[in-house]
């Protein structure tokens, strides 16, 4: 399920690229608009009972998004994630990469189920950089869920203005109730 995932999220983003070069320029987190968006699509898949933020039994945790899959109940949870990492065409702005990434950790964690999916989207990044596999590393080491670069995470490439282009990171996993992390 999480690959089904992160081929909606790619879309969406290929989709509305135009759209979405106003938040990048910014490094302006984009979160709100992608849940609204991804739980559309997942509705219009066919998924039943698609909703936003319910509360779920006697726990205050409230999952970005959550649908019902034949009898399997999915909960998604959703962060965008901007860095600091100078590009040409963006302004310089001291974002709290790690803060973003300690949020990656915290949702994998929360969730502890064989049926959460974490997404997250890390703008902006320089052309052909691969910092973003420290991060990448550092998710995999605090939850020990195995993460694959290959099949769990995409880079697109978009235009910033007519001269400058960045890429953005998609990814996807599964948030399997292996460990009792609390």
């Amino acid at each position: 399920m999480d690959k089904l995932i992160l081929e909606q999220i790619t879309e969406l983003i290929s989709d509305n690229k135009g759209l979405l070069r106003i938040a990048i320029r910014q490094r302006a987190k984009f979160e709100g608009w992608l849940k609204f968006e991804l739980a559309h699509r997942i509705e219009k898949l066919g998924f039943d009972e698609v909703e936003l933020e319910t509360k779920l039994d006697r726990k205050r945790d409230r999952p970005d998004i959550s649908f019902l899959n034949d009898l399997d109940f999915y909960r998604i949870e959703l962060k965008t994630c901007n860095t600091s990492w100078n590009v040409d065409g963006i302004p310089k702005k001291g974002k709290p990469i790690t803060s973003n990434i300690n949020g990656v950790i915290s949702d994998a964690k929360k969730l502890n189920s064989n049926y959460g999916i974490v997404a997250f989207v890390m703008f902006p990044i320089p052309k052909n950089d691969i910092r973003w596999k420290t991060y990448i590393e550092r998710i995999k080491k605090e939850t020990e869920i195995e993460i694959d670069y290959e099949k769990n995470c995409k880079i697109l490439e978009m235009e910033i203005d007519e001269l400058n282009t960045c890429e953005v990171l998609v990814c996807t996993f599964m948030s399997r109730q292996f460990h009792n992390w609390f």
